[in-house]
């Protein structure tokens, strides 16, 4: 395995990062993760401009790999020699000698690439297989979800608390509202109609739900972002997820709950996966 370390591709094992760097001492950093097929970065310049929006917000110095990216990620690729891969982009904001909450400012960021052989999604080998099994989580998390930020351990608790039963995912809900999953976004079908939760602090912007967005209204698929309450899950007719890596896939049943089956040719999600897959 290769991976990048401040303007060096190197062996993993070979990679050093300080344990002074503030990614660890506080989870000071931003992240992006980046899908390629068949040796092609899907959607890079989306996600680019994500991630300059995370290194913005935070107030993270952009470092000069940002506008070479795409170069360093194909001679990764590479290196790897997976057909598809998702690439994992990390920036902290540096090393600093004594730990404080105030990052000096003569930091330097720390840049971390690593890549791993991107999964097929089951649901394009075989769509007719059972969706995922959820559950209903309260979000935990800190208030600027928007931002792709390294310090995850809200999202890690919702999917690891050892007393429940394991799930595929969890959906977070806050004042009663629905947010997103803890690593993905959520889309809801009713009579024909998607719904997806309006973007705000507690959600992040995920690159494949605007990608889905428009895919499904430029095929004529009627989209409606705005506030979904929890108590109104069992009125929809499907629900599913998107993300980078997992693409989109189709929930069974969250907590209880299952939802009905109907024909399989009458599947929004199925649509929307196969209009995704002509991409």
């Amino acid at each position: 395995m290769w991976v990048y370390l401040n303007g060096e591709i190197l062996e993993a094992e070979k990679a050093k990062i300080s344990p002074l760097d503030r990614s660890f001492t506080f989870g000071d950093g931003v992240y992006e993760v980046i899908p390629s097929y068949n040796k092609e970065l899907f959607l890079f310049d989306e996600h680019l401009e994500r991630f300059k929006s995370s290194l913005n917000k935070t107030f993270i110095p952009i470092p000069s790999e940002i506008y070479n990216l795409k170069g360093i990620l194909q001679e990764l690729h590479t290196k790897n020699n997976f057909l598809n891969q998702s690439f994992y982009i990390q920036i902290s904001r540096g090393v600093q000698d004594i730990r404080n909450h105030q990052a000096a400012v003569d930091t330097i960021p720390t840049v971390f690439i690593t890549s791993q052989d991107l999964e097929t999604n089951p649901f394009r080998e075989n769509p007719c297989r059972k969706g995922l099994k959820v559950r209903l989580e309260d979000d935990i998390r800190w208030q600027r979800c928007d931002i792709k930020t390294t310090a995850l351990m809200g999202n890690i608790l919702s999917m690891h608390n050892p007393s429940l039963d394991k799930v595929d995912e969890v959906i977070l809900c806050k004042n009663g509202l629905i947010t997103e999953g803890s690593k993905s976004n959520i889309f809801f079908v009713k009579h024909g109609n998607v719904y997806t939760p309006s973007l705000n602090n507690n959600i992040l912007p995920g690159i494949t739900r605007e990608f889905v967005i428009k895919l499904l209204r430029d095929n004529n698929i009627s989209v409606f972002e705005e506030d979904i309450p929890v108590i109104s899950i069992h009125e929809f007719d499907e629900v599913w997820l998107t993300s980078s890596t997992k693409e989109i896939q189709p929930v069974d049943s969250v907590d209880s709950f299952k939802f009905p089956e109907k024909k399989f040719d009458e599947l929004i999600w199925k649509k929307a996966l196969s209009l995704y897959s002509q991409h």
